[in-house]
């Protein structure tokens, strides 16, 4: 039977836990007298419940203080044991170990200073046990200090230890991670050399790879361009053997342009093909300038319903795998939806193209109309001004238009939310460039974002997640997604929660998130809070003013109690994460598209010319749709004030 083990405070599989805890107590088990290396550490993950504020459901108020006072006793036990161990007893002890509690044992002694009565033949002695793993070492500074050569000897002498140095300072972590330490012994240099020596194996895991052509420098670990170099290519021939496997599943999409099609769009899905058709026809019904532009809106949707870029990615929408996999913390996080609606992002564009190339209308001359003419005369600017290649150009030469051509749309309409207007002067005496997070909408709450974690966190988890207590998953898992849907749809009586989901549903009543009616049906207290946090949850960021004064009205009372706070920023954190994915240095697997054409560090393919013009210019096409979208809100919101309409 397992023991009990402590994880972390966050973590939410505690009940099985406390119950072991209660019969730890209620069985005496705390009196008894035992020189088992196991009892003696299971005492210390005790501990760490009880200081971490875990108690038991069932237990009083003085049973908790009784508890609590055992915890004194326990680390008495624990100290006690340890200090007398003799080298002798460390070695006969390492190998009756439970695997949960090794590393607890290291850090005992590294606590009570044990280390030091071994000899460094012993301490290789331990490295050598079967049970033993270098990472629980790692966690222990006074034990890697005081043996310092012979543990960087250690991580040199394997090279898959490599994968334990890139994991910590590399590898992007979902959840605070204990802190390592490593030899002062382990230089820079030896670093890049185990990592090197990863690389010649022949056993390579390619996820490693990945980190290695995807770091940057830091104190703690510099790579070489010609290490990362090595690494991309190593990982490129990985990758390939994975794609021509056997049990590889091909997912194609494509996009068409149809004659005598009817409807706007369908979308046929069919096995692991899914096809886009649009109707030229009705295409063809709004064919100015204006129309066409609004199309990537309202056909291609490359906004969704709140304003916002709907090509980014979210977290609620990885899949657990996704989330665990090895990725670098210094990387773009793509998963597989976001690939998708990339994918589908890119074939309307091109599939755009096409048709308007059809009735001779070029992206680029819709573009400029839309700018020049359409926002400066509608909102009453004159001033944004725009200049995009001529058609003839080269693609090199498109681009080299294009990108500062981006910088000034973004400096001038920073400038016009600052000031009123655009100052052309102040602007070309600037020589700085502006960055995407800077840039500034015309509204002060434009978009509401999270920040009291543990409200939020708490609403969030057990209303809107499948996992969650209160969501009876194997009654409703088939037609709901979380237990706040169940609510809407569904009579919920309190009698269908028993024993620890009712302890665990009294929390929620209590503190008037939900009430019973005198049926002892379940309610919603606060429907409006609940939607708030919903639509947090799904898409990470609300935009203030595309919602009801009913839902505003929750936020501002949200604000007020520091559950939510406000940007007023033109771009969500996710939209500045996607723009700067694109264009500049910002993650180790962007495109730099920036930054590549103005220091002249881009590629002479012209096939690649081709694919970054056209990514530039679906970039042009949301920074364009984005402006006119806050620009019609802060029109919106003066015209009803005027008028005296919520």
């Amino acid at each position: 039977m397992r023991r009990i083990i402590y994880f972390s405070k966050d973590d939410k599989a505690y009940h099985d836990m406390l119950n072991k805890i209660d019969a730890f107590f209620k069985e005496n088990k705390h009196k008894l007298t035992s020189d088992s290396i196991n009892d003696i550490l299971e005492l210390f993950h005790i501990i760490q419940y009880l200081e971490n504020g875990f108690t038991h459901s069932s237990w009083t108020k003085d049973e908790t203080e009784v508890y609590k006072n055992e915890v004194k006793n326990f680390k008495k036990i624990i100290s006690s044991f340890f200090t007398s161990l003799a080298e002798n007893q460390i070695i006969n002890f390492f190998s009756d170990i439970d695997y949960d509690y090794l590393k607890t044992f290291w850090l005992m002694l590294n606590k009570h200073n044990v280390y030091k009565n071994l000899s460094i033949e012993t301490l290789k002695q331990l490295f050598r046990e079967k049970k033993f793993s270098l990472s629980h070492v790692l966690y222990c500074k006074l034990i890697v200090d005081y043996f310092d050569v012979v543990v960087c000897d250690l991580i040199m002498s394997d090279e898959q230890n490599a994968e334990i140095l890139l994991s910590y300072f590399e590898a992007d972590k979902d959840r605070e991670e204990t802190e390592m330490f490593f030899p002062k012994s382990l230089t820079l240099f030896k670093r890049e050399e185990l990592i090197l020596n990863y690389l010649n194996q022949d056993d390579v895991n390619i996820n490693f790879v990945r980190l290695i052509a995807k770091s940057k420098d830091s104190e703690n670990l510099k790579i070489s361009d010609k290490t990362r170099l090595k690494a991309r290519k190593l990982s490129e021939h990985l990758n390939n053997e994975i794609l021509n496997r056997d049990d590889i599943i091909s997912i194609r999409m494509g996009a068409s342009i149809s004659e005598d099609q009817e409807d706007l769009k369908i979308i046929t899905k069919k096995e692991e093909e899914v096809i886009y058709s649009y109707s030229k026809k009705r295409l063809l019904e709004n064919t100015d300038a204006i129309s066409l532009f609004k199309n990537f809106k309202t056909v291609f949707e490359y906004l969704d319903f709140q304003g916002c870029v709907d090509f980014v990615v979210r977290d609620v929408e990885s899949e657990s795998l996704e989330r665990v996999f090895v990725r670098s913390k210094n990387e773009f996080f793509i998963n597989e939806v976001y690939r998708r609606r990339s994918m589908i992002g890119s074939l309307n564009f091109e599939i755009y193209k096409v048709f308007l190339d059809s009735i001779d209308v070029s992206l680029e001359y819709v573009l400029d109309n839309f700018v020049n003419k359409y926002l400066n005369e509608k909102f009453n600017i004159n001033q944004l001004k725009l200049n995009l290649p001529r058609i003839e150009s080269t693609y090199l030469e498109k681009i080299r238009t294009l990108v500062p051509e981006f910088e000034s749309l973004l400096d001038q309409y920073k400038l016009y939310v600052e000031d009123d207007f655009v100052d052309f002067e102040l602007k070309n005496f600037s020589t700085k460039s502006t960055k995407i997070s800077n840039i500034p909408s015309l509204l002060d709450r434009k978009y509401v974002y999270p920040v009291n974690e543990t409200e939020y966190q708490k609403l969030s988890y057990n209303f809107f997640n499948n996992m969650s207590y209160l969501f009876d998953y194997k009654k409703y898992h088939k037609k709901y997604q979380n237990f706040y849907q169940v609510l809407l749809y569904e009579v919920v009586n309190v009698e269908e929660f028993k024993d620890n989901r009712r302890e665990y549903l009294q929390h929620f009543l209590e503190n008037n998130y939900l009430k019973l009616d005198e049926d002892g049906i379940i309610r919603v207290v606060n429907k409006e809070r609940l939607i708030v946090i919903g639509y947090l949850r799904n898409f990470e960021v609300m935009s203030y003013w595309h919602y009801p004064k009913i839902i505003r009205d929750e936020i501002d009372v949200m604000a007020e109690s520091k559950i939510v706070n406000f940007s007023n920023k033109l771009f969500t954190k996710a939209e500045q994460e996607y723009f700067d994915f694109y264009l500049n240095n910002r993650y180790s697997n962007g495109f730099w598209l920036r930054n590549k054409y103005v220091h002249a560090t881009n590629s002479h393919d012209e096939s690649e010319q081709e694919s970054d013009y056209k990514i530039l210019l679906r970039l042009f096409v949301l920074l364009v749709l984005k402006i006119e979208d806050d620009l019609n809100l802060a029109m919106n919101i003066i015209v009803k004030s005027k008028i005296n309409i919520n």
